[in-house]
């Protein structure tokens, strides 16, 4: 798996095995998770041409896996912009908090599993852009 720019994102290795019967897939949370599940939730049945995230978050520690389909994760950190694919259930994607997220070109039948380090709390979510910028930065300094 290729090294992401954006920091505090990466790739998770998800074990697996396949057989005749098909392939199952497996994540152990363990240290390579890097933090104790506290949330999960899916995404499914998004409308076509529509996107979700375009948020950060002050807390949240998130590792996205792809169930079904496939999507683009735009990530940013407020110094590095890239765009990655989820497509591979083989394959997660860790996002660390202060990192501004947008998943879109969503493919029919795409479900998103989402891993979150904290319960929901609106106010650690970061939703509009300038200020992710600002307290990115600020962090940063």
């Amino acid at each position: 798996m290729t090294p992401l720019k954006t920091r505090d994102c990466r790739w998770i290795g998800v074990p697996g095995a396949a057989d005749a019967r098909g392939k199952i897939n497996f994540l152990a949370f363990d240290a390579a998770l890097g933090f104790q599940p506290r949330r999960l939730f899916w995404l499914h049945d998004i409308a076509p041409d529509q996107w979700r995230g375009r948020h950060g978050h002050r807390q949240s520690h998130l590792v996205t896996l792809v169930m079904n389909g496939s999507c683009r994760v735009h990530l940013d950190d407020s110094r590095v912009t890239e765009t990655v694919t989820l497509d591979d259930p083989g394959r997660a994607l860790h996002i660390g908090p202060f990192v501004w997220h947008e998943l879109t070109h969503f493919t029919p039948g795409t479900v998103i599993l989402v891993i979150a380090s904290t319960l929901y709390d609106e106010g650690e979510y970061l939703r509009d852009y300038e200020t992710f910028r600002r307290e990115a930065a600020a962090r940063l300094a």
